[in-house]
C-alpha cells in the first residue's frame, strides 16, 4: 500500500485523538518499521490493519467504523492534497463514475508501483452504483471515501452500501 495512507491514517489519528494517542497506537501495533512512514513509501497493507486493530482496541470503536471514519476524513485530505484531480468534477457522481477510469490512472502516473483497488461506475435506473473490488479488506475505506464524496458535494441523495465478508468488495449504491 502507498505511504500516503499511512502518513494520512497516522495524521487523522492525531487529529481525531492525539499525538499520544497515534504514538500509542504504533508502539502498540509493534510494527517492524516501528511506525516509520513516508508518503512516497511502500508497506504491506497489514501495517494498515495493525494500526487499525490497536486503535479500535484503544478507543473502543469497531475496527470498520474507525476505517470508514479514516475514509472520509482521507477524502477530505484528497482534495487538499490533489486539487488538479479533484477539481476536474463539480458532482459527487462525475467523479465516482470516473475513479476508475481517470483518478486511478493518475494515481498510477504519480505511483507507478501503486495498485489501487478496481473501481467502476454507472448510472443504473436512476441510480449510481459504484463497485469495489480489492485484493485488500479496505471496503470501509471507501465507505467513508464515498461519504465524504457526497459530503464535499453536498449531494443529499441516499447511499446504501453491500460489503463482503472479507472486506475486499463492496456494491455503494446512491439515489433517491
Amino acid at each position: 500500500m502507498k505511504g500516503i495512507v499511512f502518513t494520512e491514517l497516522v495524521r487523522f489519528m492525531e487529529k481525531v485523538q492525539s499525538p499520544e494517542f497515534a504514538d500509542q497506537v504504533l508502539t502498540g501495533a509493534a510494527l517492524p518499521n516501528e511506525g516509520a512512514f513516508t508518503s512516497v513509501g511502500n508497506y504491506p497493507s497489514e501495517y494498515a490493519l495493525a494500526m487499525v486493530g490497536e486503535a479500535s482496541q484503544k478507543s473502543g470503536i469497531e475496527a470498520a467504523e474507525l476505517c470508514r471514519l479514516f475514509g472520509k476524513y482521507l477524502y477530505n485530505r484528497f482534495t487538499i492534497l490533489y486539487p488538479h484531480i479533484m477539481e476536474s468534477y463539480t458532482t459527487a457522481e462525475a467523479l465516482l463514475t470516473h475513479v476508475g477510469s481517470h483518478i486511478h490512472t493518475e494515481v498510477c502516473v504519480l505511483y507507478p508501483d501503486a495498485k489501487p483497488p478496481q473501481v467502476s461506475a454507472e448510472v443504473e435506473n436512476g441510480k449510481t452504483v459504484v463497485r469495489y473490488q480489492s485484493h485488500r479488506p479496505m471496503a470501509a475505506i471507501a465507505h467513508g471515501l464515498v461519504e465524504g464524496c457526497m459530503h464535499h458535494y453536498n449531494d443529499q441523495r441516499t447511499l446504501e452500501w453491500n460489503c463482503a465478508d472479507d472486506g475486499k468488495s463492496a456494491v455503494f449504491t446512491i439515489g433517491g
